[in-house]
């Protein structure tokens, strides 16, 4: 039986999963409508995919599944909107749970399922494993040119070191909790693996900005015994919003597609 599927915030995110899901998955799923904090922008896209846009509530009252593509901000509260109504959500802004201290452990509380997604970067399976493995460390490296930091000038900053361009700029290193405190912004990936590993003050995080990058690029390692682990991932951004991934975009109808099917591949 098909579930009727929801999506929250309406930006390019919202719209991209949107039009796969009709494109790709209407024989798993029924859209029933979509929400935005700016009705405008709700009932935009709603005209464009041909369902209706509604008012949080009563679309969450709706729907069996939720995709939340909101922003970190508003992140929050709509989890809990849709905890309070028993219905599974699908985070994409996980940077949420960074700006809300509590909110992991009332999820933790509940019975109804929050997934979170890959995101841009692969290999979440791999942490959780090395996790039960006995993970004893868990580093992120993030490049991105300085100005997708706020950053006009960065040559007082030291070096990024071996490995990088001359150009290139150490602009943090430290834990994950340190860097959701100072780069709010920038932390999804950094959210996402802490929660796959032992948390944010195990998780370590590097942030360099390099005039000379064509695009962000993320690097992680990791190591539990005699096993390690290591990702690159360069993801494309999307046309519609450059500062988006379409890695990131397309974890989330891989999602839906797994939740709806009998055989679960971990992941």
């Amino acid at each position: 039986m098909k579930k009727t599927l929801g999506i929250i915030g309406c930006g390019a995110m919202g719209r991209l999963i949107g039009l796969h899901v009709q494109d790709r998955l209407a024989h798993l799923y029924d859209l029933a409508g979509v929400s935005s904090r700016t009705e405008a922008h709700a009932e935009t896209l709603g005209r464009e995919l041909s369902v209706p846009a509604m008012p949080l509530d009563t679309l969450i009252s709706r729907c069996d599944v939720l995709v939340e593509s909101a922003s970190a901000a508003a992140m929050p509260s709509i989890v809990r909107a849709c905890l309070a109504a028993q219905k599974e959500v699908i985070c994409l802004s996980v940077g949420g749970f960074s700006l809300d201290a509590a909110l992991l452990d009332e999820v933790t509380r509940q019975s109804c399922l929050v997934h979170v997604p890959s995101g841009a970067v692969a290999g979440l399976d791999g942490i959780r494993s090395m996790r039960e493995m006995g993970l004893e460390s868990l580093a992120l490296t993030t490049v991105k040119r300085p100005e997708s930091l706020g950053l006009a000038d960065i040559s007082a900053l030291p070096p990024a070191g071996e490995g990088f361009s001359p150009e290139a700029r150490l602009v943090f290193e430290g834990n994950a909790a340190e860097a959701i405190r100072r780069f709010p912004a920038n932390v999804n990936i950094a959210v996402a693996l802490s929660l796959a590993g032992n948390g944010f003050e195990s998780t370590t995080v590097r942030l360099i900005a390099d005039p000379s990058a064509r695009g962000t690029r993320h690097s992680i390692t990791a190591r539990a015994g005699s096993c390690s682990l290591e990702v690159a991932a360069a993801p494309a951004p999307l046309r519609e919003n450059p500062r988006s991934s379409a890695l990131a975009m397309y974890s989330v109808p891989a999602l839906l597609r797994q939740l709806a099917s009998p055989l679960r591949l971990a992941g």
